[in-house]
């Protein structure tokens, strides 16, 4: 009964934009991000002391930057992020190991000296200038006996910032072993750097590593397409081309294969109105997702009660899951509201929402973007004002009104940007940042173009976030019966003309 009860007093508290919140109110919502945005609004309120302030920070889920500025604003400290830091002990026993070696005379010879584990902590641990020092043609061998240990990774990432290029060549030289350590992004830049310096044999074996490295379909299709593109081997090309995941290489396959693009999974909707979620209620789905990620529930029977057009989005949001996401949806939603855009604005708002928040409308992100469309508090602000209209965050927890914002954005951002792949950087990392990139000219012709300069996006979200939504769009326009292949868009990037208006 007391559950029930604090779940109905939430529901009051999102729906009133205007209702000030208490300690209790936040302390009845489940532990998620989506109570750490109220907190957030909590901290804001001009009423809340600084001892609220501080008993409200102790029911955080996860520190942002937004929630430690409000934090401190009302009480002048700032809010304790767990930073990974090494051992004061393991800190001054490689300080002192540090020092002799360096009154040895020969820093280098005496670092040969050591065992491999110590070789990579010296290393990791030793500074710039001892770095410096290191940076010799050390061998296959060595290199290889190095990246038995997970710190390998550290000591590559430390190669490439400090451009030590004796270090970096040995490594770009050494085909691994199958158990290196050797972690997938870092597999992928040697294979990328081989691919530059025509070493494609090289190349397909970092990249063959790489697929066994992966944390998800996605990943491990990455890695299968440059194994493919640095060997021609047919049979990896159709083991893309049958991925369960509609990403942008199993579709760069299908059509390197003349094959035709397949229809996502479907499961029947019921035109029954369910009434089992406040679909703007951010709290409701944070108890949604409890129930989806407990491992307690049958996740077909949960499924069932969200079959209705208006739950969609949590009814094949929930089918995916119990799918393990082998089983991928692309629903139409909102009909009513879309249908009165072109065929390629509706296209991209799917495509965008899609990933996004898989069409949830009460999705709030760990940086507090809001709603279906996911808009950032300084933007919602700035569209209103666009708009002339008074809207308070928690209006875009309704998909009529976050739809509508989104159509004002992406007219915005389509004044500059003709292509959807560099209208989703925008959308993600901002135009500022699109312009930039686009000015540098990254995208050009070559023998593994456009796919090469397509990884070389500099900013890995961005970079992620686009190719996720270049692949919705181009399924969607499929779904919406205005076909085009991927591989057209692609062989666009660079043709200024077709795709921006800043070159």
């Amino acid at each position: 009964m007391n559950i029930l009860k604090n779940i109905i007093c939430t529901i009051a508290i999102v729906t009133t934009s205007s209702y000030a919140l208490s300690l209790e109110e936040l302390k009845s919502m489940p532990k998620s991000i989506e109570r750490d945005f109220y907190i957030w609004k909590y901290l804001k309120d001009p009423n809340t002391t600084s001892y609220s302030a501080n008993e409200a920070s102790k029911l955080i889920f996860h520190i942002n930057s937004k929630l430690d500025k409000a934090y401190y604003r009302k009480t002048f400290s700032h809010l304790r992020k767990r930073v990974y830091k090494p051992k004061p002990e393991t800190l001054a026993k490689y300080a002192k190991l540090i020092s002799k070696m360096q009154k040895s005379g020969n820093f280098y010879e005496a670092w040969l000296k050591l065992d491999t584990k110590n070789k990579l902590m010296v290393f990791i641990h030793g500074g710039t200038q001892n770095r410096a020092l290191l940076n010799k043609d050390i061998g296959s061998k060595l290199f290889l006996e190095l990246s038995n240990y997970k710190e390998i990774n550290r000591f590559l990432f430390r190669v490439g910032k400090e451009r030590l290029t004796k270090l970096k060549n040995v490594a770009l030289n050494t085909a691994p072993l199958s158990d290196t350590k050797i972690n997938y992004n870092n597999l992928l830049k040697l294979g990328f750097d081989n691919l530059k310096r025509d070493k494609e044999q090289l190349a397909s074996r970092f990249f063959y590593r790489a697929i066994y490295k992966a944390k998800s379909r996605f990943y491990a299709d990455k890695a299968i397409f440059w194994y493919y593109m640095a060997t021609r081997d047919l049979k990896y090309l159709n083991k893309l081309a049958n991925s369960h995941d509609f990403n942008i290489y199993k579709l760069i396959a299908l059509d390197f294969l003349n094959r035709p693009y397949p229809i996502p999974a479907t499961a029947p909707l019921s035109n029954a109105e369910a009434k089992t979620i406040d679909i703007t209620n951010p709290i409701d789905w944070a108890i949604l997702k409890k129930k989806i990620f407990s491992k307690k529930y049958n996740l077909y029977t949960l499924a069932s009660k969200y079959n209705s057009f208006d739950t969609m989005a949590y009814y094949y949001y929930i089918l995916n899951k119990a799918s393990r996401d082998t089983k991928q949806y692309f629903p139409l939603p909102y009909r009513d509201i879309l249908s009165k855009y072109t065929i390629d604005r509706q296209a991209l708002i799917y495509a965008i929402a899609r990933q996004e928040s898989q069409f949830i409308p009460a999705s709030v992100s760990s940086s507090f973007a809001v709603g279906m469309m996911q808009f950032m508090p300084f933007l919602v602000k700035h569209i209103a004002k666009v708009r002339g209209e008074n809207v308070s965050l928690e209006d875009m927890f309704k998909p009529v009104v976050s739809i509508r914002f989104a159509n004002t954005h992406l007219n915005y951002l389509n004044k500059y940007l003709y292509h959807p792949l560099f209208v989703a950087y925008a959308y993600n990392a901002g135009i500022g940042y699109t312009r930039r990139l686009i000015r540098k000219n990254i995208f050009k012709s070559g023998k593994y173009e456009p796919y090469l300069s397509l990884e070389m996006v500099d900013n890995e979200q961005a970079n992620h976030y686009g190719k996720k939504v270049l692949a919705n769009y181009v399924i969607y326009k499929k779904l919406l019966g205005n076909p085009i292949k991927i591989t057209t868009l692609l062989n666009q990037l660079d043709k200024p003309h077709l795709t921006d208006k800043f070159r």
